[in-house]
């Protein structure tokens, strides 16, 4: 299978800031769970334009830092030209290699990417080797047994039990799914 067949064509990238989007998702309010406090560092792991960027952003405050990165430049570009407040950060990097600092972050994001990247477990090493020993990753997906039709072909889909079995072998000790609904889920793990 070729790679590019699992990700998101940049070419789209409108529906990912789109007003249904943003009422589905409510980004702001759904990391509100998390405890991100000011001056925290965040890595938005498969960023595209910013969506869940900005919130995070407001979370750690002028102090923080968010990484937003992305294997698109189309994306970053994006991102950039919505004027990001100074916390913010762009990386351009081809996933699974996350080209950035050993226990560098108290959180890390993952929206609607983990399906996207192969394989799935460098991806999943990858993340423990970023994350502070006190750090979250938080893994938020697509349902291969969605409800609903939206969202990425069934077939490329992780399920929970996958995505908990790639983190456990990773090296957290503690991973667990915190939500879900008729279409997503969300995973959230820790050293």
């Amino acid at each position: 299978m070729n790679l590019d067949d699992r990700r998101f064509d940049h070419r789209k990238m409108d529906m990912l800031m789109g007003a249904d989007r943003q009422a589905r998702w409510n980004p702001s309010a759904f990391i509100s769970r998390f405890d991100i406090r000011p001056g925290a560092s965040v890595l938005d792991l498969g960023s595209g334009p910013g969506f869940w960027t900005f919130p995070l952003a407001d979370k750690v405050g002028a102090q923080g830092a968010v990484w937003a990165l992305d294997i698109s430049q189309e994306m970053l570009d994006e991102l950039s030209q919505r004027n990001p407040p100074k916390q913010v950060h762009t990386l351009r990097s081809e996933l699974p290699k996350i080209d950035l600092p050993d226990s560098n972050f108290d959180l890390i994001w993952m929206a609607f990417v983990f399906h996207e990247v192969m394989p799935p477990q460098k991806l999943a090493d990858e993340m423990f080797r970023v994350a502070k020993a006190e750090g979250v990753v938080a893994v938020l997906d697509w349902r291969p047994d969605a409800a609903g039709e939206g969202g990425p072909p069934r077939h490329h889909r992780l399920s929970i039990e996958q995505v908990i079995g790639f983190l456990h072998q990773a090296g957290f000790q503690s991973v667990e799914k915190t939500w879900q609904d008729g279409d997503a889920y969300l995973i959230e793990a820790r050293r």
